[in-house]
């Protein structure tokens, strides 16, 4: 059955060498891309931690302007939508 495949579509019998080396090579792209992966995630994982910080502060910032200003934080954010 196999032999009548290969010579409809005009291939020989594929070379063990072949597939190993194909074989090889799924094996090298397939953990170059878990590896990719892996950073890809730990950089995420610290951006949102960086994000996290970043609202904090920002949340801080303004509670004390609007401290100085004697107002709450929500009017000072309307003031600034008119």
């Amino acid at each position: 059955m196999y032999e009548t495949f290969f010579r409809v579509v005009g291939m020989s019998t594929p070379d063990p060498t072949m597939l190993t080396i194909i074989g090889t090579t799924i094996t090298g792209l397939s953990t170059a891309i878990g590896v990719l992966w892996k950073t890809i995630m730990s950089h995420i994982s610290k951006l949102e931690e960086k994000l996290t910080e970043c609202e904090d502060d920002r949340k801080e910032l303004w509670m004390t302007i609007a401290n100085q200003c004697g107002k709450d934080v929500s009017e000072l954010k309307k003031g600034n939508k008119e």
